[in-house]
C-alpha cells in the first residue's frame, strides 16, 4: 500500500470516529457514552425478524427509588396519549402497600418525547425494565420510533435500545416448558402508518437480551394482536384480528393461533368472532377465556389437552362496552373483564364480573376508570389493579368484596397501560428481586403456589 493510500485510510477512520461522536453527542443530555463492540448480539432469529441492537449504554448510578427487603413494588408506564399532560413516555414505580408513587423515569427525549407505551415488562430477576415505544394515540404525533428501551430497573436509565423492526406494543414475561424465563415483545400489528407491526419476538434476559425466537406475520398467516402463554408454558395463544382496524375490523371475524413454544409452529387455528384480544387460562388448564371486543362478549374455550383433541368454543357471555383485558380470580370462580370501550363510540368505565361455572354476569362494578385496558392481579390474589388510559390513574379493587380500595393518580397525568409486581427479599449478596405478576398473569413463586393450590404467597407485602 502506498503512503498516500495509508494517509487516506487514516483520514477516513478519523472522519468516521468524529461522525459517531457527533451522533452520540446529539442524542441529548441523558445519553451516556456508547460502547464500541463487535456485533456478537445479533442472532439468526434477530436477523430474520429484523431486530437490531442500536446502542448499549452505561446504566449505572444511584438507585432511582428506595426499596428494602419485604417490599413489593408495582412498575407501570405512562405515555403522552389520551389527553395526557405527560411530556415523555416514562416508567413509574409505585409502592404496592402504600399505593404511593416512588419515582418516575427521565429518559432521552429522542426516544420518549411525544411517544407512548401500551405495556411494560420486567425480567424475572427484576434486573431489566422493557419499555415499548409507539407514536402516541389521540395525542401529539411524532415519528414512530419502532424501538423498545431496555432500562436498568434500579437506576431507571437506558441500558439498551432495540430497533424492533415494527411498532412495539406490549412486553411480558413467560416461563417456557423447560423452565426458562423469557420476555415476549409484540408489535402493534395493524397495517396502518402509526402501527406497522411485523409480528413478535422473544429475548433472553440472561443472555444480554438476545433474540432467541419469534414469528412474523407471514409465519402466522395473519396479524397477531396479543399473546398469552399457558401456565405450563407449552403453548402461546395469539389473538388474530383482521389486519386493518379501520376498514376490516367490524366486517371480518378473527381467530386464535395456538402456538407450540418448543417449535414455534401454529398447531391449531381456532375460529372466533370479531376482534379477539386477551386470553386467560384456568389453573387446571382445561379452559381459556378470550375477549371478543367488537362482539362485546367473552368466549369460553374448552382446551384440547389429550392427543388428537382440538380446542373449541363452548360458551359466550355478554360484557360491557368494548372489552379488552381479562383476569381470573385466584380461585378461578370469577372472570374480571375490563370494559374499555375499545372501538368506541363511548369510552368504558366499568368492570364486568362473570361467574365462570354458570357462564353468566355476576356483577358490574362502576369504577370510573376511563378506558381501562389491563387488569393486573396482585400476587396474593387480594387485589385487582385496573390501569386507566383516559382518567390517567390506576384503580385498585378488592378482589373479594369488589369494593374500590383506592385510586392512584399518575404523575404528570400520564396514560397508564399495564404493570408488573416485583417482590424484594434479602439474599446472600444483598437484595433479590423477583417478578410475581404481570400482564401474562402470575409469575415465579406466585405462579408455583397457584398451580399447587397452596395459600397465596406474600400477602403481608400488599395489605
Amino acid at each position: 500500500m502506498t503512503n498516500s493510500r495509508k494517509r487516506t485510510g487514516i483520514l477516513i477512520c478519523i472522519s468516521c470516529a468524529t461522525l459517531v461522536a457527533a451522533v452520540v453527542a446529539s442524542r441529548g443530555k441523558h445519553t451516556a457514552t456508547v460502547h464500541a463492540q463487535p456485533d456478537n448480539w445479533t442472532t439468526p432469529e434477530a436477523q430474520r425478524l429484523g431486530v437490531k441492537l442500536l446502542e448499549t449504554r452505561d446504566a449505572s448510578g444511584s438507585p432511582a427509588y428506595p426499596v428494602a427487603a419485604g417490599d413489593m413494588l408495582f412498575f407501570t408506564n405512562v405515555g403522552t396519549s389520551y389527553g395526557a399532560k405527560n411530556p415523555k413516555n416514562s416508567v413509574v414505580v409505585i409502592n404496592a402497600k402504600t399505593k404511593k408513587p416512588l419515582a418516575i423515569s427521565d429518559l432521552d427525549a429522542t426516544y420518549t418525547q411525544k411517544f407512548a407505551s401500551h405495556g411494560i415488562g420486567v425480567s424475572a430477576d427484576g434486573k431489566y425494565v422493557y419499555l415499548p415505544s409507539i407514536t402516541s394515540i389521540a395525542g401529539p404525533e411524532g415519528k414512530t420510533p419502532d424501538t423498545t428501551l431496555v432500562l436498568d430497573a434500579r437506576t431507571l436509565k437506558i441500558y439498551q435500545i432495540l430497533a424492533t423492526g415494527g411498532a412495539s406494543h406490549h412486553a411480558k414475561l413467560f416461563r417456557n416448558a423447560a423452565g426458562k424465563e423469557l420476555m415476549l415483545i409484540e408489535h402493534f400489528n395493524w397495517n396502518t402508518p402509526s402501527s406497522p407491526g411485523k409480528g413478535f419476538f422473544v429475548v433472553d434476559p440472561a443472555d444480554n437480551n438476545k433474540v432467541v425466537a419469534g414469528m412474523s406475520t407471514a409465519d402466522l398467516h395473519g396479524n397477531p394482536y396479543s399473546g398469552f402463554t399457558t401456565p405450563d408454558g407449552k403453548y402461546l395463544y395469539y389473538s388474530v384480528p383482521p389486519p386493518n382496524r379501520g376498514e376490516l375490523l367490524r366486517a371480518i371475524d378473527g381467530w386464535m393461533a395456538k402456538i407450540d413454544t418448543s417449535t414455534w409452529k401454529v398447531v391449531q387455528s381456532l375460529p372466533l368472532k370479531k376482534y379477539p384480544l386477551w386470553t386467560v387460562f384456568t389453573r387446571d388448564e382445561k379452559y381459556a377465556w378470550v375477549t371478543q371486543s367488537d362482539e362485546e362478549t367473552v368466549a369460553k374455550i374448552e382446551r384440547g389437552t389429550a392427543p388428537g383433541q382440538k380446542d373449541k368454543v363452548v360458551a359466550e357471555v355478554r360484557t360491557g362496552p368494548g372489552p379488552y383485558g381479562l383476569r381470573l380470580s385466584y380461585d378461578d370462580k370469577e372472570l374480571w373483564v375490563a370494559d374499555k370501550g375499545e372501538s368506541g363510540p363511548k369510552d368504558g368505565a366499568t368492570i364486568t364480573i362473570i361467574d365462570t361455572a354458570l357462564n353468566r354476569v355476576k356483577q358490574t362494578i362502576q369504577t370510573d376508570c376511563i378506558r381501562n385496558d389491563h387488569i393486573i392481579m396482585s400476587p396474593d390474589g387480594a387485589e385487582m389493579w385496573a390501569t386507566c388510559n383516559t382518567s390517567h390513574e390506576i384503580v385498585v379493587v378488592d378482589a373479594n368484596t369488589h369494593a374500590i380500595k383506592t385510586r392512584i393518580p399518575m404523575p404528570n397525568q400520564g396514560d397508564s397501560h399495564g404493570g408488573v409486581f416485583v417482590q424484594y427479599t434479602q439474599g446472600p449478596g444483598g437484595l433479590k428481586a423477583e417478578v410475581l405478576s404481570d400482564q401474562n398473569g402470575l409469575q415465579g413463586r406466585a405462579l408455583d403456589a397457584w398451580l399447587n393450590g397452596t395459600t397465596p404467597v406474600l400477602a403481608a407485602a400488599i395489605r
